[in-house]
């Protein structure tokens, strides 16, 4: 499935959300992914507005339905402004909901935050295996926009920690 297709799939839920609610959830923050020293995943999390409590990882092409989590984390209390934690084994305020399995090569998946109410969620990030891989630690994967300066054919940035922080949320 191309990247316009999961995006408005990812639009259509989002309506379809604020039509049970009465309001849909804004995009209030950006979701990147990044690694350790030794290759380990890394979530990275810039709230630019609004708060997150939930952050999900599913196959890129099947959508962010609960049945299609791959893996999930949660916080006690909402995170705000700029967060860092492993995916393997949560911390900084964030706890391991649902395992994440080895990745898998040639599978994309999508990270993303969110809340239970749905007020707000993140822009999701997509990867592959190879993609995260190729990452050195310090640089942050995110979506930055289809056609911006800087990004690959889907629209992603591979940026340093300290520039999606800058530019991160000028992007929404």
């Amino acid at each position: 499935m191309g990247r316009n297709r999961r995006v408005v799939l990812a639009v259509l839920g989002a309506a379809g959300l604020g039509l049970l609610s009465g309001c849909g959830a804004a995009t209030t923050g950006v979701m990147g992914i990044s690694v350790t020293e030794d290759g380990k995943p890394l979530a990275v999390m810039l709230v630019c507005d609004g708060r997150v409590e939930s952050v999900t990882l599913h196959d890129a092409d099947r959508g962010p339905s609960r049945k299609n989590r791959l893996a999930a984390w949660s916080r006690g209390r909402p995170a705000t402004g700029f967060s860092v934690w492993s995916l393997e084994s949560g911390g900084r305020g964030w706890s391991v909901e649902k395992t994440m399995a080895p990745l898998e090569p040639g599978r994309t998946y999508t990270l993303y935050g969110w809340t239970g109410d749905p007020a707000s969620t993140t822009s999701g990030v997509d990867f592959t295996a190879a993609q995260l891989a190729g990452l050195r630690p310090g640089q942050v994967r995110w979506f930055k926009g289809e056609e911006m300066p800087g990004t690959d054919r889907d629209g992603f940035a591979t940026v340093g920690v300290a520039e999606f922080r800058a530019d991160a949320c000028g992007e929404l």
